[in-house]
């Protein structure tokens, strides 16, 4: 099949064919080629153009090559990139959400109390996330990627009692805190936690 494609593209160049040429407005115009007189004359009037390179690659379609071609392009050139304080305004935003639903989620939490006997007494505890006090870090990976930490607080309450009952309705004082640290990757789009 090549060969016969081969055959008939060298018969046409041979026999005259057709020659394009782009004029000043960037237009394409088809227009025959003169017929030569002679061999000599032929050759000093207009020389042959080159044959447009070939884009096809044997065992892969043209559609495949193109998307092929598309990918890397996007990936020297993307379009629409976040600057880097955007990306950092976009990791605030993701750090108050996650350290909302952590609030949300946490167990043993204020509405769920865990209650455990301690000697005589009884103790009811649960733990609070401070959701007003979330820090963000930005901090530059390869290749457009970065890596985020968010930091905030959880409070450790405990309420005691002589019994459960009491206990889980007496007032709770905090008696520790502890730092939390989360890591999380930009992978060049989005957030991924």
């Amino acid at each position: 099949m090549r060969i016969l494609l081969a055959l008939i593209l060298t018969l046409g160049l041979a026999t005259g064919g057709c020659a394009w040429f782009s004029s000043s407005d960037d237009s394409e115009t088809q227009t025959p080629a003169a017929q030569p007189q002679d061999q000599a004359t032929a050759s000093e009037a207009a020389p042959e153009p080159a044959p447009a390179p070939v884009k096809d690659v044997p065992g892969k379609s043209k559609s495949k090559t193109k998307a092929n071609a598309e990918k890397a392009s996007a990936k020297k050139a993307p379009r629409g990139a976040k600057s880097e304080a955007e990306i950092s305004a976009e990791l605030d935003r993701v750090g108050h959400k996650l350290a909302l639903q952590a609030s949300r989620t946490v167990m043993p939490s204020k509405a769920s109390k865990e209650v455990r006997k301690d000697g005589k007494d009884y103790v009811a505890s649960y733990v609070e996330v401070d959701t007003s006090n979330v820090t963000t870090e930005l901090r530059p990976g390869a290749s457009g990627q970065y890596v985020g930490f968010i930091r905030y607080q959880e409070k450790i309450y405990e309420c005691r009692g002589a019994s459960k009952k009491e206990a889980l309705s007496a007032s709770c004082q905090q008696v520790r805190a502890r730092r939390l640290n989360e890591l999380i990757r930009y992978d060049g789009k989005e957030w991924q936690f």
